[in-house]
């Protein structure tokens, strides 16, 4: 079929072309008769809207850019993503996902093609390597800036981020009510910033206010969040604890406690009969075997407020910043022994 245009579409109805503009982008008023006829005829002559050319005209895309790290491996950027794509949806938005690989000069060309792109807003998943020179330059434009999860000190961008430290806190609470006093700890290296420590500490100041000292040689650090990183850092406890094996173990995320289990049922130890588990973030803990307790970060949450606070800055002109802190909390799966009764 040939390049229909709107003037085809007005002339096949019977109407003016500003009366298929106003139908199309549904602004102003158009009898339902006549709406009803456009409708018609833009069916039948299988019209499709330049959308680029509205776009251009009312700088409106209807395009979020969302940059986050390349980590196929890693269902928490994906949890993300979804509760952003549904969040946006309800206000006729779509999430454009950006990967990186955490190179800076990357990732800054990578926000400069974003722009190209004409996003009405950035958000940024997890570790931001963007130069602030480059976060400027799209603030500069007048395009809001989110941060999910990673705090990053700018102004003029909004975040939201979550209470690791309660989460981890509520960890070892699960711990300590069913009567466990003997526990490791696996995480990410605190160097990798503020979440890691948060998550480490909660867990460690909660033992302390009960008297129990986590003990150094329990803690095993990981430089990445894998499947192997997990299974050889379970294999160090188990390997230096001996006779004393811990009856617990919190595990900072979710994809180091699968991989913790797999050497769990390699030397033919059970959960939680032989070691309890809470794994961190609720994205594989309902899949393994036996699922696991684990701390869920509330992502429907983080989506909807994140796409709230770019459509304030964006139709509301809001001019002051804001971070909105989330609180996780405990999915129960019985992967914590009750040694209460012990």
């Amino acid at each position: 079929m040939p390049n229909i245009r709107i003037k085809d579409v007005a002339k096949h109805a019977g109407v003016s072309d500003a009366t298929i503009t106003r139908v199309i982008n549904n602004k102003g008023y158009v009898s339902e008769e006549t709406r009803n006829r456009v409708l018609k005829s833009i069916d039948a002559l299988e019209y499709i809207p330049n959308r680029m050319a509205s776009a251009l005209k009312n700088r409106r895309t209807g395009i979020i850019g969302n940059i986050l790290s390349l980590a196929p491996d890693n269902p928490f950027f994906l949890s993300i993503a979804e509760a952003l794509r549904k969040a946006a949806w309800k206000y006729e938005y779509q999430i454009l996902p950006i990967y990186y690989e955490r190179d800076r000069s990357r990732e800054d060309r990578l926000l400069k093609m974003t722009l190209n792109s004409m996003a009405e807003g950035i958000i940024f998943t997890g570790d931001i390597l963007s130069s602030q020179k480059a976060v400027k330059e799209v603030l500069n434009k007048g395009i809001p800036v989110i941060i999910i999860e990673r705090p990053m000190q700018m102004n003029s961008v909004d975040k939201v981020l979550v209470d690791d430290f309660y989460g981890s806190s509520e960890a070892a609470e699960k711990f300590l009510s069913l009567g466990h006093k003997n526990f490791a700890f696996i995480g990410r290296e605190l160097r990798f910033g503020t979440v890691e420590h948060n998550r480490l500490h909660g867990f460690m100041q909660t033992l302390g206010k009960n008297n129990i000292d986590l003990k150094e040689k329990m803690i095993v650090m990981t430089n990445e969040y894998s499947v192997e990183c997990g299974y050889n850092a379970m294999k160090q406890i188990i390997r230096e604890s001996g006779k004393h094996r811990p009856t617990a173990c919190f595990i900072a995320s979710d994809i180091l406690a699968c991989g913790a289990l797999h050497y769990i049922y390699d030397i033919g130890l059970r959960i939680p009969d032989d070691i309890s588990i809470i794994g961190y973030d609720n994205t594989l803990s309902a899949l393994c075997s036996p699922p696991i307790t684990s701390v869920a970060l509330p992502y429907d949450e983080i989506g909807v407020t994140a796409i709230s606070l770019l459509l304030e800055r964006q139709k509301h002109k809001r001019s002051f910043d804001k971070t909105v802190t989330l609180s996780p909390f405990i999915l129960d799966r019985g992967s914590v022994a009750d040694l209460t009764n012990l």
